[in-house]
């Protein structure tokens, strides 16, 4: 059975449905893995070293989640709320995955996924989070990560170029690997038909939302100083950390986990994806991977969730049913 995806209302009502309940479920996992414990301690102690400005680079310039949530914990407070940083933290996440899950419900429907295909898409990325905590905190900058990516492909999709220079803002303060999405809007235009029409103004926007991030970038460092560099759990980035993530077993058990066989079937039917979709698996995905094998623990498989949720889940709902690849309306 195939749900029709162009009913206007029908189709918010499931997906901020979908939304919600994928959004507690995936909250409770995330919860019961790390633990109230945990969060109460490390998650807190590190929020106070970001407020401090020194948490290290580079988590200390990836500072957005972490003014945001300390709103929030002042609200609490006036609000007389127990446990005010604990709850906090849980009501941040929550609300990112419903952020994350209505972004790739907008984001599947733009690449014409049917509803069903649509939903089975926001479930496994449910999934996928729910189970790439590992070795980690709630992680608050790599979930708004996936949020950004995702409705940058929908602005995208959309040719609403004009806000990607406003979504780099936001964007930029909350972490570095945002400087792709500027990346993808150029390459959209480039590799679309109506390319001449396209370009010039995908490419001023790009560049905005690169002087954006850029002008951010310099200006976190400047405002917070040098900071002491954190190696990931003592390991330096560059070949020895590449060789590390290869051959440490940990690394694929969690990757299997976390991804699952999903970006493995996503590519074997790479053909049938919509021509969108393989520009932004070009635009983000070998950089992605490479710049996390060189540079970072790769078994902490949250650093993948962004080509899971904006490449291989869509791609691989291409393979089912029949799906085949068209150009996004």
């Amino acid at each position: 059975m195939r749900f029709n995806l162009s009913g206007g209302r029908s189709f918010w009502v499931v997906l901020c449905l979908a939304a919600i309940l994928l959004s507690v479920a995936t909250t409770y996992a995330q919860v019961d893995d790390v633990t109230l414990r945990f969060i109460n301690n490390q998650q807190d102690k590190v929020h106070q070293q970001m407020l401090e400005g020194v948490a290290g680079n580079p988590w200390q310039y990836r500072i957005l989640a972490d003014w945001l949530v300390e709103h929030l914990i002042r609200f609490l407070r006036v609000l007389n709320v127990s446990t005010p940083k604990v709850n906090a933290y849980i009501a941040f996440r929550f609300w990112q995955c419903v952020l994350i899950f209505l972004s790739a419900g907008l984001y599947y429907r733009k690449l014409r996924l049917s509803l069903f295909a649509n939903l089975a898409g926001s479930s496994i990325l449910a999934w996928s989070m729910s189970h790439s905590l590992y070795n980690s905190d709630l992680s608050l900058n790599v979930f708004f990560d996936i949020a950004f990516y995702l409705l940058a492909g929908y602005l995208i999709l959309e040719e609403k170029f004009v806000w990607i220079p406003f979504l780099m803002i936001p964007a930029a303060f909350n972490r570095e690997t945002s400087a792709l999405i500027p990346l993808m809007l150029i390459a959209f235009a480039y590799f679309n038909a109506d390319r001449a029409k396209k370009l010039k103004p995908a490419v001023l926007y790009a560049l905005t939302g690169s002087i954006i991030f850029i002008v951010i970038f310099l200006g976190l460092r400047l405002h917070y100083g040098e900071q002491t560099f954190l190696t990931a759990d003592g390991y330096s980035p560059g070949i020895g950390l590449l060789a590390l993530n290869l051959t440490r077993w940990v690394t694929w058990e969690q990757l299997l986990i976390t991804l699952g066989l999903i970006p493995f079937l996503a590519v074997s039917v790479y053909p049938s994806w919509a021509q969108p979709l393989k520009v932004f698996f070009w635009a983000v995905v070998p950089v992605w991977f490479g710049v996390h094998f060189f540079a970072a623990l790769v078994a902490e498989s949250r650093l993948l969730l962004v080509p899971q949720a904006l490449v291989f889940i869509p791609g691989m709902l291409f393979g089912l049913d029949g799906q085949r690849g068209e150009e996004s309306a």
